[in-house]
């Protein structure tokens, strides 16, 4: 392969920092840093894999070269062929010369790779986790990749993989803000912007628009009697049926804590009301299969036509001005210096935060080899308070280990080292010794 020079690949760095500053889609994301690579390096045959959490199985999210059509889409078992390989070793791989290296008859050996003379390939990742892979088979030009060839790659996957990240959060925070945590719908926001939409709709093309309200009735008394699980419960059920029932086009949204509604754009009021009866069985049904205890659900169906759009003007509450408020934010620089000081002192409040918590871990002191389990009672972003199951020999500014699982949806692992700073028979409080400027997994979990 023709040698690259060192400030070529360093302008291809800075295109994808330059492109990750603009763009907030994972996907357009990976098309550009694939581009870029695919431009630099010229390989006959070039793919973006995407780990899946979990099975370990990788997909090919974005495919350049002969095979494109052909790949796109397909899996990768886990541990399999060269995206599996470095998937599990957690590094990049380099092969020069097949012929010569003994691990790819055994090892790497597919329908993709079958007469390939030469790859490589660099890790996607996340921290230490590996959530995706950028191969590349062969060059266009005939020549071997070389070790500078992986260097380069190695690094345009580090950077390509901040790109990656940045537009995740981008998303996260989005979908944060339009989805309702208990039910996965779409929140009030959501429902107002769409319900605007199709107001104006409604009035500039007559075409009918009707929305189906779902009001669960008495929840405060239900609470009471059930309590809140049960009735979260109820509301996932509902959710669920709303999802499973409706077409692609409507939008199904929690818009209260006891109300969730249907828009359905197109739609007749008969039409509607069938929708609604459909509704009223299925929610029986499952609630009945579910051994869920009694509740009621009120139904209505509310239409606009274009000679009388006002039924539905009194569900929308308009939110132009937070959407005015979302694209001043998008402008960086006008407001970069306004949020870091804010955040700053934020992040000053919530260091030392302590939310009151029940999470289970251990503990261990490698200098006299102590070990043991204990119960967290409080976290912050500063340190942690647990008791111990049994008596310990901890003493005052002793430094340990300290290893537990957050209670969130992925039962994400922290493992951390304090110095223990108060100790009152079996209860230890601790300060993190190797405190972070902004540790995400905690952040996230104390804001819940």
């Amino acid at each position: 392969m023709e040698s690259q020079t060192a400030s070529s690949c360093i302008q291809v760095l800075l295109e994808i920092s330059r492109g990750a500053s603009h763009r907030a889609s994972i996907q357009k994301t990976l098309s550009d840093v694939c581009s870029h690579v695919d431009a630099y390096f010229s390989p006959r045959h070039l793919a973006a894999l995407l780990v899946e959490p979990e099975t370990g199985d990788l997909t090919f999210s974005h495919v350049l070269g002969d095979k494109a059509e052909l790949l796109i889409g397909k899996k990768l078992r886990k541990g399999k062929g060269i995206a599996g390989w470095v998937v599990d070793a957690s590094e990049p791989l380099l092969i020069e010369d097949t012929a010569q290296d003994p691990r790819f008859q055994s090892l790497f050996l597919t329908a993709k790779t079958k007469g390939s003379k030469s790859f490589m390939a660099a890790p996607l990742r996340s921290g230490d986790a590996i959530y995706g892979v950028l191969e590349l088979i062969d060059t266009k030009s005939g020549a071997p990749f070389s070790l500078q060839n992986m260097k380069d790659l190695s690094a345009m996957a580090d950077i390509a993989s901040l790109a990656m990240e940045r537009a995740y959060y981008f998303q996260a925070m989005k979908r944060m803000a339009e989805t309702d945590l208990l039910t996965g719908l779409a929140n009030k926001r959501t429902f107002d912007r769409h319900m605007e939409r199709e107001i104006e709709i409604c009035k500039r093309y007559g075409l009918p628009s009707s929305v189906v309200l779902l009001k669960l009735e008495n929840l405060r008394k239900l609470n009471e009697e059930h309590g809140t699980m049960t009735m979260d419960r109820v509301l996932q059920l509902l959710a669920s049926v709303l999802v499973d029932e409706v077409r692609k086009v409507d939008v199904p949204c929690r818009i209260n804590s006891d109300t969730l509604a249907v828009i359905m754009p197109n739609t007749v009021k008969l039409a509607a009301v069938d929708v609604s009866n459909r509704l009223a069985a299925k929610i029986s049904q499952q609630s009945a299969a579910r051994q869920l205890p009694f509740f009621s659900v009120h139904q209505e169906v509310i239409t606009a036509t274009q000679d009388d759009v006002a039924p539905i003007l009194g569900l929308c509450e308009s939110c132009r001005s937070d959407t005015q408020n979302y694209r001043k934010f998008r402008d960086v620089a006008s407001n970069l210096f306004q949020m870091f000081s804010e955040e700053k002192q934020a992040m000053e409040r919530r260091q030392y935060y302590r939310k009151e918590v029940q999470l289970a871990g251990g503990f261990k002191n490698p200098e006299t080899g102590e070990s043991g389990d204990f119960l967290i009672e409080n976290l912050s972003l500063n340190g942690l308070g647990f008791t111990t199951l049994l008596n310990h020999r901890l003493a005052r500014n002793a430094i340990i280990k300290v290893t537990f699982r957050l209670d969130d949806s992925r039962r994400t692992e922290i493992s951390r080292t304090v110095r223990i700073r108060y100790i009152n028979d079996r209860y230890v409080g601790c300060q993190f010794t190797d405190l972070k400027s902004y540790d995400s997994d905690l952040g996230f979990y104390l804001m819940r």
